[in-house]
């Protein structure tokens, strides 16, 4: 089972939720991939999709309010959500149990371990932590998209990304 999500402001209008839409244009239907959105603060939908099922792979979609073009696949969560720790005793930080990534175009992608400390990095972290305590198998694939990017054009990259990399199977 699959999981792709996004992040969305009010108005779906960020590039995160336009590449999410994009990219069901561009990812086979008959996997029964499960897209969902997140609004505001993603721990109900951690509640709901992440601590209670179990994915083979889960595709995390982020607003890089940065400078840069390129879509950075992150490596690493922190403990951090804002100025507090999310979990007082829990490790510093996680390395995300990334799919395979043999092939990647650098002229598009780029590997980084700044998640930032908000939502994104809240989200990736609880699903690492729940991936490690359950002990699971699941890859867990963040991606921070250039907030001034074309949408389908990065649909699309990140569509030859996973099929490229066989993360569908």
């Amino acid at each position: 089972m699959i999981l792709i999500y996004a992040f969305s402001n009010q108005w779906g209008t960020n590039i995160s939720r336009r590449v999410y839409s994009d990219l069901q244009r561009y990812l086979p239907q008959s996997l029964g991939i499960n897209y969902q959105v997140i609004f505001g603060h993603p721990r109900t939908f951690a509640n709901k999709y992440i601590k209670n099922d179990e994915y083979d792979l889960i595709v995390g979609l982020g607003d890089f309010y940065g400078e840069g073009e390129k879509i950075r696949i992150e490596t690493i969560a922190r403990n951090v959500y804002g100025k507090e720790s999310i979990y007082p005793l829990a490790p510093i930080k996680i390395e995300l149990s990334l799919p395979e990534i043999e092939m990647y175009e650098p002229k598009l992608f780029e590997i980084t371990e700044n998640m930032g400390t908000y939502n994104c990095n809240w989200i990736a972290f609880e699903t690492q932590l729940v991936i490690n305590r359950k002990g699971l198998e699941t890859k867990n694939l963040f991606l921070h998209l250039p907030k001034r990017g074309n949408s389908k054009f990065l649909a699309k990259n990140i569509a030859d990304l996973i099929e490229a990399n066989q993360m569908l199977k």
